[in-house]
């Protein structure tokens, strides 16, 4: 198996200068095999990364950081990269339909206010009409299905208002257990 060492970028940047670095030894045989020539200023991490001895030094000096991520457990670059994707687009989509559902929780809230207002103005305007009217006629029936109805729709409108309250609480707990982590993860990926 072959490995490909290049030049420290200081050496590098000295013999485009045009000055020799001493340290690098010219193979005059040119066999491939002699690794005496070789810089040490470069390491190789894991199978394919390589990076030179100051940026593997100054990885090491920082605790767990790789390469400026954050303290992942010595993961692949393209793992972390594409965590990062997936969380540089889940947490943004996760807020949108967080803030979507506010707003129609808030929609329905209002609805629901106004179909309860209408549902007792109702009650009390068909309750009025049918002591108005003589008992044993037909608007005073009429009168008294429609106050029947409006009562109905009263106490479904408050029973949709306890299941929205359920609702918001359950949603008050995923975001309680979701946002830390989403914090944790927005500081993990930072650039």
């Amino acid at each position: 198996m072959a490995t490909l060492t290049l030049p420290p970028a200081a050496a590098a940047a000295a013999a485009q200068a045009g000055q020799e670095d001493p340290s690098v030894m010219k193979n005059p045989t040119g066999d491939a095999a002699d690794s005496s020539g070789i810089d040490s200023g470069w390491v190789v991490l894991g199978k394919s990364d390589i990076v030179s001895a100051d940026l593997a030094a100054a990885a090491a000096d920082t605790g767990h950081r790789q390469l400026g991520f954050s303290p992942l457990p010595m993961l692949p670059i393209w793992v972390q990269m594409m965590l990062g994707g997936v969380v540089y687009t889940a947490v943004p989509f996760y807020k949108r339909v967080r803030k979507i559902e506010g707003v129609a929780i808030e929609n329905a809230e209002t609805a629901l206010e106004v179909v309860e207002h209408a549902a007792e103005v109702t009650e009390k305007l068909a309750d009025n009409v049918a002591n108005a009217l003589p008992e044993n006629g037909k608007l005073h029936e009429l009168a008294e299905e429609i106050e029947y109805i409006a009562e109905i729709v009263d106490k479904d409108a408050q029973k949709v208002e306890v299941i929205i309250k359920k609702i918001e609480d359950v949603s008050n707990q995923i975001d309680a257990a979701v946002e830390p982590v989403i914090e944790d993860l927005e500081k993990e990926f930072k650039p």
